[in-house]
């Protein structure tokens, strides 16, 4: 080989290594940078984001994965759409507003010890780029830092990058008039969705309603068509006539049903006894794919006591249960007791003679349904 050839040998193999450092450096692989970017914090593109876990000092988390069925806490619960969406527009369009004075570290340094959330952003991202196409490309996590409390101003946040301890920053979303730190909540129960039914009518195969107070208006609608159902009596038998009007408007009625909170503060003891005397009415919904859900409806305690017009205490039960409110218990798991609005499901509490006229309806004992 001769010296010409070398010499070029040479020279394409440090132009190869130049091109290869540049690329590692620009993909913050091999080398990190030192200047302060105002993006340092942003997710480029929300759409690659597969995984988010948030953990406090406290030893509280969540981990939201991104499924082919939406966004779940833990892989199987889901949770509310507006949430996500709202932490994944934050993540992409936090900016640095400045880093904190010197001053001022040692205080931050302290204050994020004892307060910030960590938050671990997953991509399926490229081990790096080249020409703007990208290689080697599978879930990585990509940026990690830790989320501090909000500023004096209550118009940012303090929040330190992973590998850039020194340097505690000032960030915000431009526009936004307020901190982010709800957004980032470390609390499984801020992420979980209220829904308890939410199936659309084309999609329900068939309904039972058991009531246990009045077993004369139980009731079971089957689906026998496009739009097309059955009406049976909690004997099972057919009814011919009733109004399919009604019928149709109370299944489309099982869209977007939630409930308003998780009674956590009730002992298993007092739980055990609501659900051992209180329950009333069951709800069992089937969609045409054979998923079931079954919600159990229990009576919860007046908040008030009623007195009649000459100051008697008045020992009516119905006076006694709470009119806006019930308990219930999905699909058997009774560890968990949630809170009912009458206001959101009354629709769905309709009696069997609400869809009949009163003579279609039998007389008959919860005895002879089992």
């Amino acid at each position: 080989m001769n010296k010409r050839n070398i010499i070029l040998l040479i020279c394409a193999a440090v132009l190869v290594i130049g091109c290869l450092l540049l690329v590692l450096w620009k993909n913050k692989i091999l080398f990190n940078k030192s200047d302060l970017q105002v993006d340092m914090f942003a997710v480029k593109d929300t759409a690659t984001v597969t995984r988010v876990f948030m953990a406090d000092m406290h030893e509280n988390t969540v981990l939201l994965t991104k499924t082919a069925n939406g966004w779940m806490l833990s892989d199987t619960i889901p949770v509310i759409a507006g949430k996500i969406e709202s932490l994944l527009s934050t993540m992409q369009n936090l900016r640095v507003q400045q880093p904190a004075s010197k001053n001022s570290i040692e205080n931050i340094n302290r204050m994020m010890a004892a307060g910030a959330i960590k938050v671990e952003i997953y991509e399926n991202a490229p081990l790096f780029t080249l020409f703007k196409k990208g290689f080697f490309v599978k879930e990585r996590r990509t940026l990690t830092y830790y989320m501090g409390p909000a500023t004096q101003s209550n118009m940012s946040n303090y929040a330190i990058l992973e590998g850039r301890e020194d340097m505690p920053c000032i960030v915000y979303i431009p526009g936004f008039r307020g901190f982010v730190t709800p957004r980032y909540s470390p609390f499984a129960e801020d992420w979980v969705s209220h829904k308890l039914f939410d199936t659309k009518l084309t999609r329900i195969q068939e309904v039972v309603v058991t009531d246990y107070d009045n077993p004369a208006e139980s009731f079971r609608i089957e689906k026998a068509g496009a739009r097309f159902f059955n009406l049976y009596n909690g004997q099972n038998q057919q009814i011919a006539q009733y109004d399919t009007s009604k019928v149709i408007n109370y299944l489309s009625d099982f869209r977007n049903r939630n409930y308003e909170s998780v009674a956590t503060e009730i002992e298993p003891d007092k739980r055990d006894s609501i659900i051992r005397s209180s329950l009333f009415k069951t709800i069992k919904l089937t969609d045409v794919n054979g998923k079931t859900n079954i919600l159990a409806l229990y009576r919860m305690d007046s908040e008030y006591d009623y007195y009649d017009e000459q100051g008697n205490h008045m020992d009516d039960i119905e006076m006694l249960y709470n009119r806006d409110r019930c308990y219930a218990t999905l699909n058997g798991d009774k560890r968990k007791l949630y809170r009912v609005q009458y206001y959101h499901f009354d629709r769905l509490l309709q009696p069997f003679s609400y869809f009949v006229t009163p003579t279609a309806i039998p007389s008959y004992t919860l005895e002879e349904i089992k």
